[in-house]
């Protein structure tokens, strides 16, 4: 199973040893899922080093010992597609998704992604929350 990863799950892991999305890592460490995420998601992250009281370097070290495999920046014309479709903000995971050819996009974002409509636009890509996806692996 491959599964691109919004940045709110990455924060909410390195917030919470304890959750759902940090259990997700778990699973990527051990081989039982490939996580994929993007430059674009990381930038996104870094930009809140103050509001989640971690240094730069704190968050970096995190990502590499996480197992993700980070793409490059998710371009303007890569994004285009999409722009109109969904929130501006979050087209750029939706873009990062198909083009690495995830699965799934694991996300937190219940306002403009974890949404029925929104959902069923974008399937065969499954648009789930940390719990949804570890129900899913369980049965």
């Amino acid at each position: 199973m491959r599964v691109y990863f919004d940045a709110s799950v990455i924060i909410a892991a390195l917030l919470s040893p304890s959750g759902g999305s940090s259990l997700l890592l778990k699973y990527l460490k051990i081989g039982k899922i490939v996580g994929i995420t993007s430059q674009t998601a990381l930038d996104e992250i870094l930009d809140k080093t103050v509001k989640i009281q971690r240094s730069k370097e704190d968050i970096e070290q995190f990502i590499a010992q996480s197992g993700l495999i980070v793409r490059v920046r998710i371009t303007h014309e890569e994004i285009l597609p999409y722009q109109g479709v969904v929130d501006p903000q979050d087209a750029h995971l939706i873009a990062g998704s198909l083009l690495t050819k995830c699965s799934h996009l694991v996300t937190l974002d219940k306002k403009h992604l974890l949404r029925t409509d929104i959902q069923e636009r974008f399937l065969p890509l499954h648009i789930v929350s940390p719990k949804e996806i570890l129900q899913e692996m369980i049965s």
